[in-house]
Parts: structure tokens; C-alpha cells; sequence
């Protein structure tokens, strides 16, 4: 029994029927792993993450550590999360905790491996307060097929990248090579890539094969990869980025498993793709509903990477990179599964998950959904050439994003979008002609030239081939032709299309077309409309999503195309009008600043709140549609008006990517993990961790 743990719980969200709940436990000690926790509990745990049940007999349950909170370093705290169903409709906390563990203060050794042909070379490249990155270059000596290696480390590995890890318990470890580089000729390297949490202790190098050492004073590890970056403008980018990270979490459908960072949240939609015999779990829902929609999604990881690809500096620099990554790579994971290959080839791509009809009559937590949810995909007779081509330009921009960090997955993403664009390109048509379901919520009113275009662009940009920039100018110049007074949106993506040609192309015309398009926003003319507080308004539905759109390319085209001040001005301007700086004081972002929308149209988080009250939970980082009109005041914070309080992936994406344009520009910090942890529903560690 071990007296130095702390114990406490916490109710996440309740229900009728049930409620997540939370058990934290804080180690006052000396370090552990490896341990049992008893109590008594008057309710029945029906799923439970951050450790496995042992026993359950009567009201006592025993529950033992999983492999990721086996370790309890000394001051820091372990959560384990669980669903429950109530008992005679009510919630008792737990009792009677008796806390064993198996008083390890350092791993037990493990028989050793047999002498391994690969040479190592680890560094430590990265050092931040609570883990460090260690990257592991690993070369063959001779021949070496399916490769293993062991070693020890007294910290968990939260991440690894160019190789797959078995976690042996007691922090044993072993690694073995991916498809790629399983079999390492005589002189081939490989390179591997953790992500360590090590609790505020020292970062150590594991010796392969071996034990534990301090990093080698040269090289020396970096400093820590969140710089302090003075706040130059009017608020904290750095915060509102991190914010907007939270909403696309709060957004994410599946198995949400450790990384959940709110509480509120918890697995739903599991067995999507279950009627076609296909696992289609994942993705994101789209915005307040419920249904996975290819072509919002497909623009909204687009245009995430892009920020990324463009800004990577200072996305480490904000500390938030890991974030980027893992925001990106849920979405395309799912697009992977949906791609339905023959002979190297696409044959079918599913586009859609759930009906909207079905779905839209359903007022509820995606947890509690029961109706059907129809999986929906084109086929080389019924074509989807706008989705197709759209969600290749995800892949292949998620692809320069990985690139460096993991080559392995970059490879396999360019794999997909060229599979998808030859598929987009070979047979065409509009995914609404061949899905119906998809209107009238996401109907192809655009067509499909522009997602043509704008494949083809972020292949050339991530390949090289010429072959894809002759396509895009083609199809640009012979279909599209020109820009009018719109901005990049879902179903229009000749504005960011013409902004990669300007970029990538020595033609003066895609500079020109650019231009002229900048100027009708900057200077307010056609049906661009300012308001009296700044606001550039073009639209009653997601005004603030297209002038944040608008934001983001002007702000690109200057730092990467053409200098102009007019354009990062226009840019501060908007996103500034954004998170407050306008007539109302009011900011259009939920949860920053202390005078934000608080009804927003979004099921999950409004929860059991009546109509004309706050919503249950705080959808922090979200961006509410706005004004209807270029009158600042023409907004309601009302759940039930979704022209200015809708929400949606696609709303904030453009305005994330304008985020880490201003933070790179003006700097403020983003929260700390406490303040974050502080936040009401938010875990910083993981809900499960």
C-alpha cells in the first residue's frame, strides 16, 4: 500500500443515464511504475481509458496502469477517465481508494537482446519543460532483415515516428523497422523519432540493446521549443491559435483514445463505414452536426497544411507544431481509409458519412447518436472529381508538412493524393450529380475545375513534375479564366489555386489576377462592403470565414509573392475585428477574451442547456458565422440563428492559418499547460492520458 498518492474525481459530463467521469492520481513520493488501484463505487464503468479493469466484484473494482500511466513521477498526476452508468439515478463518488504499486523507482532490466547489426547514433534535438525529442539514427553494419532493438527508459514515449514500438511494460522497450525500412542493406540508414514525456526530469538517452545515459554534451540539445514572443500587436495570436486547436478536437469523430484534450468529449461514430464492410472511423464532423462531409473537410486540412507548410518556424517557435500535425493527420488518416485502390489505382472514394436530413433532425451529442449514418462514395460511373481532386490537395500538402519529420507517412500521403488525382482527373464530374445526399448542405455549385487547378498546383508544389504545372495552368487558364470578388471557400478554390500559380509560375498573369482580386477586398469595391468597424463583408452566411480566408492569402501573397504593407494591414485588420477590435468589444472567437459568443449552433457543446442560455460547454476556439451585413451589429448570439452563430472546421481553418501568419508577424504567447489545464473542460494532459 502506498500512502503518497493523492486521489481525486471529477465528473466531466453527465447525462440521464450516465456520466465520464475522472480519477487523478498525484504522486507526493518518490517515482513510480507499475501499480493497482481499489475502491469502491456505486455506479457500473461501461469503458474506462488510462488503465484496464483487473476485477470487478460487487461494488470493488480493481484497476491496473496502462502501459502510457504506468509511470507516476514524483509531484506530477496520472488521470484515468471512464464512462459509467449511473445507479438508481444518481452519482456517488468513489471510496475506500487503496493504491498499490510495485515500488519501482528504476525499470527492471530485460535479457538482452542478440548483438544487433545496426549502429546507433541518438541526440537529444529538442528539450522543453515536461519532454524532449530524441532523434535516433540507426545504420546497418551488414545486412540486417526485420530488424529489432530493446532498450530501457524510465519515461514514456509518447509518439515515435520512422518506426513502429512495442511498450514491454516496467519501461522496457522494443523497436522494429516499418515497410520501408524493415531490411536495411549493408550501409543503409534509417532514421527514428521520438517524443518523450519525461515529467520535468532530466532527458536521458537510452542505450539500444542496453541502458539508460545523460545526452552527450555535444551536440548539445536545443532550448526549449517555445520561445517567449512579445506581444507587438492587439492580442495574444499565440493563444488564439492554440484555442482554435481545441475546437477542431472538440470536432474530431472515432476512437479519440488518449490525446482527447476535452472533457467533455468522448468516442462516438466507432463503426462508421460498417454498412459497406469498410472501416470509415475518424475524420471530422463538419460543424454543429454530425455528418462527415468530404469536400468542407478535404478544404479545411488543405488549407491547415498550407499554414503549416508556409509557417513552420513559427509554428515550432509557438510551441504548437506536434498540435498541427496531429489536427492534419486526423483528418487524413481517414481520407486514406476512404480511398478504395485496384492495381495501384483508385477505384472508389468514399466522400460522405451520415444523412443530412436524418442527422439535422437529431438534437444531441454525437456520442448519443442512434439513426443510421449511410456511407456514401463515387465510382469511376458516378465521378466526384471536385472532392477527389480537393482531397488530393490535402494529402499532397499534408505530405511537404510531414516531410523531415515523418518521410514515411509523407510517402504514403503523395502516394494517395497522386492516386486521387489521376482518379479526379480521368473521370469527371460533380460529386453532387452522383451523390445526391450531399445537397443541398455541400452541393458542387462550382463545379470541378478549380479543385482540378488546385490539385495539380500542390502537386507540383510537393513533387517537382512539371507535368502537374502545366495541368494547373491549363485548367486555369481555359476554365477558370479569372477571379471575381469571392475568396477561397469549399466550393470555390480558384482564389487559393490562382495564389499557389502566382507563387510557383513565372506567367505575370496569375500575379495580376491576384492583385486585382486583393484590391476589391482592400479597397472595399464590387460587393465587398466595409463596415463601420473595419469589417470587410462580402456575405450574410460565414462572413467572418471568408474575410479570414481573405486574410490568410493577402497575408501569404506579401510574404512570399510581393511585398505590400496595404495587404499584412488588411490582414491585422480583419483578424483583429475578429478577436475584438470592433465596435462591440466584442470577440467572434468562444473563450477569448472575457466577452465572446456563448450559443453557438453546435450540438455536442450546447449539451442540456434550454434555449436562451450559455451553452453546457465552453466551445473554446470556435468562430461563430458573424454580422449578416456590413452593420457591426447585426449579429445575434442566439443557438437557433445559424446564419451568424453557426460554427464550423471550415470557418476556422482559414483563420487559424491567418493566426500563425500575426503571431509570426506580432508575436503573443500562447497559455501555459497549466493555464490551459485550468481552462472549465479542458485537460491538457488528456482526457485518457
Amino acid at each position: 500500500m502506498n500512502n503518497n498518492i493523492k486521489t481525486g474525481f471529477k465528473i466531466s459530463t453527465e447525462w440521464n443515464k450516465g456520466f465520464t467521469g475522472r480519477i487523478d492520481l498525484t504522486n507526493q513520493g518518490k517515482l513510480l511504475s507499475g501499480w493497482e488501484l481499489e475502491f469502491k463505487a456505486s455506479f457500473d464503468i461501461s469503458k474506462i481509458w488510462g488503465a484496464e479493469i483487473v476485477s470487478h466484484k460487487g461494488d470493488t473494482y480493481v484497476i491496473r496502469n496502462s502501459s502510457e500511466t504506468e509511470t507516476i513521477y514524483k509531484g506530477k498526476t496520472r488521470t484515468i477517465g471512464f464512462n459509467a452508468n449511473k445507479i438508481n439515478g444518481k452519482v456517488v463518488a468513489p471510496s475506500n481508494f487503496i493504491f498499490n504499486d510495485e515500488s519501482m523507482s528504476s525499470p527492471a532490466p530485460v535479457n538482452p537482446a542478440p548483438t544487433s547489426t545496426l549502429t546507433t547514433n541518438a541526440v537529444v534535438s529538442e528539450d522543453w519543460s515536461g519532454g524532449y525529442k530524441l532523434e535516433v539514427d540507426l545504420k546497418a553494419a551488414s545486412n540486417s532483415n526485420d530488424w529489432k532493438l530493446d532498450f530501457n527508459l524510465p519515461y514514456n514515449i509518447r509518439e515515435t515516428y520512422g518506426v513502429d514500438i512495442v511498450k514491454n511494460g516496467n519501461g522496457s522497450y522494443s523497436i522494429n523497422g516499418q515497410d520501408y525500412n524493415q531490411n536495411l542493406k549493408k550501409g543503409e540508414s534509417t532514421k527514428a523519432i521520438f517524443i518523450i514525456d519525461d515529467g520535468g526530469n532530466k532527458a536521458l538517452i537510452p542505450e539500444f540493446n542496453g541502458s539508460v545515459s545523460s545526452p552527450s554534451p555535444s551536440p548539445s540539445p536545443s532550448p526549449n521549443p517555445v520561445s517567449n514572443s512579445p506581444q507587438k500587436g492587439q492580442f495574444a495570436y499565440g493563444e488564439a491559435l492554440q484555442k482554435s486547436f481545441l475546437f477542431f478536437e472538440a470536432n474530431r469523430s472515432g476512437d479519440l483514445d488518449k490525446d482527447n484534450r476535452i472533457e467533455w468529449r468522448s468516442d462516438s461514430a466507432t463503426r462508421d463505414g460498417s454498412d459497406v464492410g469498410r472501416d470509415l472511423s475518424g475524420g471530422y464532423y463538419d460543424a454543429g452536426d454530425h455528418v462527415k462531409f468530404g469536400l468542407p473537410m478535404s478544404a479545411t486540412s488543405t488549407m491547415l497544411a498550407w499554414g503549416g507548410v508556409e509557417y513552420t518556424e513559427a509554428y515550432k517557435k509557438v510551441g504548437q507544431f506536434d498540435e498541427l500535425l496531429d489536427a492534419v493527420k486526423w483528418g487524413t488518416d481517414y481520407y486514406i481509409k476512404s480511398n478504395v485502390t485496384e492495381n495501384g489505382k483508385t477505384k472508389e472514394f468514399y466522400v460522405q458519412v451520415g444523412d443530412g436530413d436524418l442527422d439535422h433532425a437529431f438534437w444531441g451529442r454525437p456520442e448519443d447518436m442512434t439513426m443510421a449514418r449511410p456511407s456514401f462514395k463515387v465510382t469511376t460511373s458516378k465521378p466526384g472529381s471536385d472532392v477527389t481532386a480537393g482531397t488530393a490537395s490535402a494529402l499532397a500538402s499534408a505530405s511537404m508538412l510531414f516531410r523531415g519529420t515523418d518521410n514515411a507517412y509523407a510517402d504514403k500521403l503523395l502516394t494517395n493524393a497522386k492516386q486521387l488525382f489521376e482518379f479526379a482527373d480521368t473521370y469527371k464530374g460533380k460529386y453532387s450529380d452522383s451523390v445526391p445526399k450531399a445537397s443541398p448542405f455541400y452541393t458542387s455549385f462550382n463545379g470541378y475545375w478549380d479543385e482540378l487547378t488546385e490539385g495539380a498546383a500542390w502537386l507540383y508544389k510537393a513533387t517537382g513534375e512539371q507535368k502537374y504545372l502545366d495541368k494547373a495552368e491549363d485548367y486555369f487558364n481555359n476554365h477558370i479564366g479569372g477571379l471575381g470578388d469571392w475568396t477561397w471557400a469549399a466550393d470555390d478554390k480558384s482564389y487559393g489555386a490562382a495564389v499557389l500559380l502566382a507563387q510557383e509560375s513565372d506567367d505575370p498573369r496569375y500575379k495580376q489576377q491576384v492583385e486585382g482580386w486583393l484590391d476589391k477586398w482592400v479597397n472595399g469595391n464590387s460587393n465587398i462592403k466595409y463596415s463601420p468597424g473595419g469589417l470587410a463583408h462580402r456575405t450574410a452566411w460565414g462572413s467572418l470565414a471568408l474575410s479570414s480566408a481573405s486574410s490568410f492569402l493577402a497575408g501569404l501573397y506579401n510574404d512570399t509573392v510581393k511585398a505590400d504593407a496595404k495587404y499584412t494591414k488588411f490582414a491585422t485588420q480583419q483578424v483583429d475585428y475578429i478577436l475584438g477590435d470592433n465596435p462591440k468589444n466584442f470577440s467572434y472567437m468562444i473563450g477569448f477574451g472575457d466577452n465572446y459568443a456563448k450559443q453557438p449552433h453546435h450540438r455536442g457543446s450546447a449539451g442540456n442547456s434550454p434555449y436562451g442560455q450559455p451553452n453546457e460547454h465552453i466551445l473554446y476556439g470556435a468562430l461563430v458565422g458573424g454580422p449578416k451585413s456590413a452593420n457591426d451589429y447585426d449579429y445575434k448570439d442566439d443557438r437557433n440563428d445559424w446564419v451568424t452563430n453557426e460554427v464550423a472546421t471550415g470557418y476556422n481553418a482559414p483563420l487559424h492559418s491567418a493566426l500563425i501568419q500575426q503571431y509570426d508577424d506580432l508575436g503573443g504567447n500562447p497559455l501555459t499547460d497549466q493555464q490551459l489545464d485550468a481552462l472549465i473542460g479542458i485537460d491538457a494532459n488528456g482526457v485518457g492520458f
